[in-house]
């Protein structure tokens, strides 16, 4: 745990260097997106080909991971403890993120009175955005996706902790290290992905369009200061983590999960880092797979303040039970949004769909911005995740023998 002395590991070297590529790559796409839009705007396609590679190396890693957790977990004295508290926690917090995406939409009102012109902006989305009333399918099958991969990781656990098949616990820890390997070969060509990123939002989007959703913006990411620094700062005082420290400790991660847009690259790292801090590997990954499936405290604040937008923007009347309704759809779909860059844009496209009372109509002026907001929901997720994997396990430290 943090004072403890921390290894060297393939992480952290690779890590160290790594930071002054992203720097460099920063600076080449700025450069590129604005000197350069023609070409920049041809990136894309390289930027969203590597997060579908990326997605489907970390997918297995999710479903073993969770296995090898519940194993363990059968393994352990508390783990009844572990797994009420885990649940308590990943309910409160992403129940309080979209009560604060409420709240500060309804203080700083960043749809009522923004003056956009429509027909100046020019707003469109990609065609695996675009909605179909006809054939919703396309956000029924993202949603239950990883849902399904879930499910049967949990189920799967569950059964082979019941049958007490030891042997299947170093198989998957071969299993997962295997993974590993791939996926951080698979990061060399990192800073060629951030160049492609930065280049290609430069010159599609700018700065011009973010001035008339200002306001959108500032709120999504006032909601991620407040619950990074108020309500997490909070949590890990009262339980004696010192915030600081453990945020120092993981700022190389945070800074690739803010140059890729995706708290997904920091998958395999967080785990060895932590790891690496003394935290115990069992309750670590049980507790960080869940976490990207359970506990995104970004999307959850960008989801329900972007509703807000909307329905400011549309002056739409709703009353009580309407946000009620609200709420809980939130509470289902912001469960999609961890995957590649964007899903969170499409988290928010199948809550409008399923709730119904807001319109989807201009539903690309937010995907204008939706670039710039993505930095703050990513890390936002991230740094929510990380710091309830380390909380729980400093909360509950492995016993041995078996509970269940």
């Amino acid at each position: 745990m943090p004072g403890y002395p921390t290894k060297k590991t393939f992480t952290g070297k690779y890590l160290r260097n790594l930071t002054l590529y992203v720097f460099i790559a920063i600076i080449g796409g700025v450069i590129s997106g604005h000197h350069f839009p023609g070409f920049s705007k041809k990136l894309e396609l390289i930027n969203f080909y590597f997060f579908t590679i990326l997605e489907a190396l970390i997918l297995p890693v999710i479903f073993i991971a969770i296995i090898y957790g519940i194993l363990n977990l059968f393994e352990t004295k508390n783990s009844r403890k572990i797994i009420l508290h885990t649940a308590v926690y990943f309910i409160s917090v992403t129940s309080l993120c979209i009560i604060l995406g409420f709240s500060l939409g309804f203080l700083i009102k960043p749809g009522a009175d923004t003056g956009i012109n429509l027909t100046e902006i020019h707003a469109t989305i990609p065609k695996r955005f675009e909605f179909s009333p006809g054939n919703p399918d396309i956000y029924s099958f993202y949603n239950s996706r990883y849902s399904i991969f879930l499910m049967l990781s949990i189920i799967f656990g569950i059964v082979a902790g019941q049958l007490k098949i030891k042997k299947l616990t170093p198989a998957l820890n071969s299993g997962m290290e295997l993974f590993y390997v791939v996926i951080k070969y698979l990061y060399l060509v990192l800073p060629i992905i951030i160049f492609c990123n930065i280049a290609y939002g430069i010159s599609v989007y700018g700065i011009t369009t973010l001035l008339p959703l200002s306001k959108i913006v500032a709120t999504v990411y006032l909601g991620s200061l407040i619950f990074i620094c108020g309500i997490l700062g909070s949590i890990c005082h009262f339980y004696q983590l010192n915030f600081r420290e453990f945020l120092m400790s993981i700022k190389d991660e945070i800074i690739l999960v803010m140059t890729t847009s995706s708290s997904k690259t920091a998958f395999p790292m967080i785990f060895e880092k932590l790891e690496s801090q003394g935290y115990p590997q069992n309750v670590i990954r049980f507790l960080i797979p869940l976490g990207y499936n359970f506990n995104l405290a970004g999307a959850c604040i960008y989801i329900s303040a972007s509703c807000m937008f909307l329905v400011q923007f549309y002056d739409i009347s709703m009353d009580f039970r309407d946000y009620c309704v609200l709420f809980l759809i939130i509470s289902i779909t912001s469960k999609t949004a961890s995957g590649v860059p964007g899903s969170g844009f499409l988290a928010l496209i199948f809550t409008l769909e399923k709730f119904g009372k807001i319109p989807l109509t201009d539903i690309a002026l937010l995907y204008s911005v939706d670039r710039f907001m993505n930095e703050a929901r990513s890390v936002t997720n991230f740094i929510g995740i990380a710091v309830s994997a380390a909380l729980i396990s400093k909360l509950h430290p492995l016993q041995e023998d078996r509970c269940f």
